[in-house]
């Protein structure tokens, strides 16, 4: 199989599901430099005007944010009740079985402390996750599709047992990451009763910009922790950090698709112009395929395998087209050995 990368970010080609391309430039980069065409003033004077709008006075919340305490929840809550006019908003946590995060459990903490707010922490049924989990790893490596399944449903389940109209979610990640052309506003989920809004399709959403707002508010990255985990085969230390095994999901990518989070990020970071297309793909090419070894452990230890059964199923998923083990026994793309 002939590996191909987008001329404008270096992100692998052909691998992704649902990524569209043309001429050689993934989606993603031509949806990020069609973002100066959208009226993002317009769509936020909107917000303001459709929550006030559409408040059940008889809901004890305006609305229902799921967060993770992470820098975009911390945005979204900062912006709907800074900016917006927000007053009461309910805040969903949807809780895994893994270890927290010293940093996930202070953030989570300061951002409902910082604005004085309810926040609901949803735990799943322990044996219920770790059957899934172990389920869905073994089956399809794809070991947190389950639970990410309850982190986009139980806010939602919440709202509407609360009669509350509102939930708002993140970025919009089919826009995002180049599978539509269309910022949509309204999640597919939305009906006449609940209408739910992707934050990042009424603010241009950027890494920075998350950040920078979510450090305004006290936001702290896994560099404040170093005591509590040195994370490796990521590009950052403030994104997907509230808990430790959890990560493994995005280490599963590399396996069947031959990249994960350090791509991702490292991608964005190129069309943001924090980062040149050469400088990201040396990231890729040092540490995406990275497995790191704290998030293994905690990974393995939650669901009851070793390490061993671990190993053996990602070599049994491996995508040999496009990847080949080194002379360590890693796990590498062919195209960056």
């Amino acid at each position: 199989m002939e590996i191909r990368r987008c001329k404008k970010c270096g992100f692998i080609l052909g691998t992704r599901p649902n990524l569209k391309d043309e001429n050689g430039i993934c989606l993603a980069c031509l949806n990020s430099h069609n973002k100066d065409k959208i009226d993002w003033k317009s769509r936020q004077e909107w917000l303001t005007r459709y929550i006030a709008e559409h408040k059940n006075p008889n809901a004890p919340w305006e609305c229902v944010v799921g967060v993770s305490g992470g820098k975009d929840s911390c945005t979204i809550v900062k912006r709907l009740i800074e900016v917006h006019g927000v007053k009461k908003p309910l805040l969903v946590h949807v809780c895994d079985e893994f270890t927290q995060s010293e940093a996930g459990k202070y953030n989570l903490d300061n951002l409902v402390k910082t604005y004085n707010i309810d926040l609901i922490n949803f735990r799943c049924a322990p044996k219920t996750f770790i059957k899934e989990t172990k389920k869905d790893f073994f089956e399809e490596f794809h070991p947190l599709k389950w639970i990410e399944q309850q982190l986009y449903s139980k806010p939602m389940e919440i709202a509407r047992a609360f009669e509350i109209p509102l939930v708002f979610m993140g970025e919009n990640s089919a826009f995002e990451y180049g599978e539509s052309e269309e910022c949509e506003i309204f999640h597919p989920a939305s009906d006449d009763k609940l209408k739910v809004i992707f934050m990042g399709s009424i603010w241009p959403y950027s890494i920075s910009d998350s950040l920078s707002q979510a450090r305004e508010i006290g936001f702290k990255t896994l560099d404040d922790f170093l005591d509590d985990w040195q994370r490796q085969g990521n590009a950052d230390s403030y994104s997907q950090i509230d808990s430790k095994g959890y990560i493994i999901h995005l280490w599963a990518k590399f396996i069947k698709f031959g990249f994960q989070r350090v791509s991702d990020i490292a991608c964005r970071l190129v069309r943001e112009g924090a980062l040149t297309k050469e400088q990201a793909e040396q990231m890729i090419r040092d540490s995406d395929w990275i497995c790191d070894p704290l998030a293994k452990r905690d990974f393995c230890r939650t669901i009851g395998i070793t390490e061993e059964e671990f190993d053996q199923t990602a070599d049994k998923f491996a995508n040999q087209e496009i990847l080949q083990k080194d002379a360590n026994g890693h796990w590498r793309r062919k195209d960056l050995i």
